[in-house]
């Protein structure tokens, strides 16, 4: 059985500095969509092979694994961006707001979780939130990073 799960976190949490504009979590997406080991670092090598703007064709590797991985990736601006691998696991990155307009992110998965085998017991939500939410917050922080050297 193939899992499915996803985690929002707030881009701009209460003190921290940068405040990340909208503008700037998309660009950062972008950077994601064509470089993404420094988002992701189980994957260890990343390749474009077609790119039309919001539409565009990678090849990964993850760890050690020597198998590539080819994804079709599609964004719309500024708020969503699919990665559709030719494995069936689709993930989702999604900009929002919240009630009080609080600039959102969130990470969905799925067919299939990274890190999570299918034959194996589904963890709880909990678990899922803490482990997916971690990703969003790294990717955030990734943003925020590129924001203070002036890169966004």
């Amino acid at each position: 059985m193939s899992y499915a799960f996803a985690a929002t976190r707030p881009v701009n949490p209460h003190g921290v500095e940068p405040v990340i504009t909208e503008e700037q979590l998309w660009k950062g997406l972008e950077i994601k969509a064509r470089n993404p080991s420094v988002f992701v670092p189980m994957i260890t090598s990343a390749k474009v092979t077609k790119d039309n703007g919001n539409k565009l064709t990678r090849e990964v590797t993850f760890g050690t694994n020597p198998q590539v991985i080819t994804e079709e990736i599609e964004g719309h601006a500024a708020t969503i961006v699919y990665f559709e691998m030719h494995t069936g696991s689709r993930v989702t990155n999604i900009v929002s707001y919240g009630p009080d307009d609080q600039l959102l992110l969130t990470y969905g998965f799925a067919n299939g979780i990274p890190g999570i085998p299918s034959d194996k017991p589904k963890p709880s939500a909990k678990e899922l939130n803490d482990m997916i939410g971690k990703a969003v917050e790294h990717g955030i922080d990734v943003v925020r990073q590129m924001v203070k050297e002036g890169k966004l």
